[in-house]
């Protein structure tokens, strides 16, 4: 292995590290889930949460927003996305998708390919996670708060 490179835990832990450290101040403190290379960030609602996953074998980093509750329960959160995603999508940029990932599971998620997993590509990660984290978590509260999202946006947007 390269010097340069990370295994993919070193890189979700980095990842996870650079991105909380850069959050703005509001953004209350998440809890933390790891499966191995799976980070779960949740706000008391933990099958609402955002996700990051390196897949080595795929060649990708995702970074999403996961509604992985009950089937109804997700489509209201994708549908209280859908309903504020101009400005939403507009801060977050056009590499993130709203999609029906499983027949119950929902997401809001972006990817990043890679060759190898490095520090400047956990860094890069990192930064889009710490930016979009302030727009995604009022998403994941066990009562969903998307004026706080829209205020996050909007400043995200502010010149």
């Amino acid at each position: 292995m390269p010097r340069d490179e990370l295994k993919a835990r070193e890189f979700l832990f980095l990842t996870e590290e650079l991105a909380l450290r850069a959050l703005p101040p509001g953004v209350p403190p998440p809890h933390r889930r790891v499966m191995w290379t799976i980070l779960q960030l949740s706000w008391g609602a933990p099958q609402f949460h955002v996700e990051l996953q390196p897949q080595p074998a795929r060649a990708i980093v995702e970074l999403g927003l996961h509604f992985e509750g009950p089937p109804e329960a997700n489509d209201a959160r994708a549908a209280l996305v859908a309903a504020h995603a101009a400005p939403l999508m507009a801060a977050l940029g056009p590499a993130w998708e709203l999609e029906h990932w499983t027949p119950a599971w929902r997401r809001l998620h972006r990817t990043f390919a890679f060759d190898r997993l490095t520090r400047p590509l956990a860094e890069a990660v990192a930064a889009e996670m710490a930016r979009a984290i302030p727009l995604l978590y009022p998403f994941c509260l066990p009562e969903p708060a998307p004026a706080l999202s829209l205020s996050a946006a909007a400043a995200t947007l502010a010149p």
